[in-house]
């Protein structure tokens, strides 16, 4: 049986899009976008701001992520619509 590794708990402010047609509401967007990174669970988040586009929505987010050991915040960026990650 593998050692599954720790994760930390990390707040970190966020921006990043959401598409229109995303399933479910906007806090299940967000989820979605963050769950394509191996490494981050999401904890909760909080949405607050909100600008809409013609293609997407720009969401801003209090979020609490747990990281996997080796990802750190700036990781976050490298998840496509993800366009700011910094802690809080």
């Amino acid at each position: 049986m593998a050692v599954q590794p720790c994760h930390r708990a990390t707040d970190v402010a966020l921006r990043l899009a959401v598409p229109r047609d995303a399933a479910g509401d906007l806090h299940a967007g967000v989820r979605d976008r963050l769950a394509g990174r191996d490494g981050v669970e999401v904890a909760d988040l909080d949405v607050v701001a909100l600008r809409p586009r013609l293609n997407d929505l720009t969401v801003e987010v209090d979020a609490s992520l747990r990281l996997a050991p080796d990802t750190e915040v700036d990781d976050l960026t490298d998840i496509v619509g993800v366009h700011e990650a910094r802690p809080r």
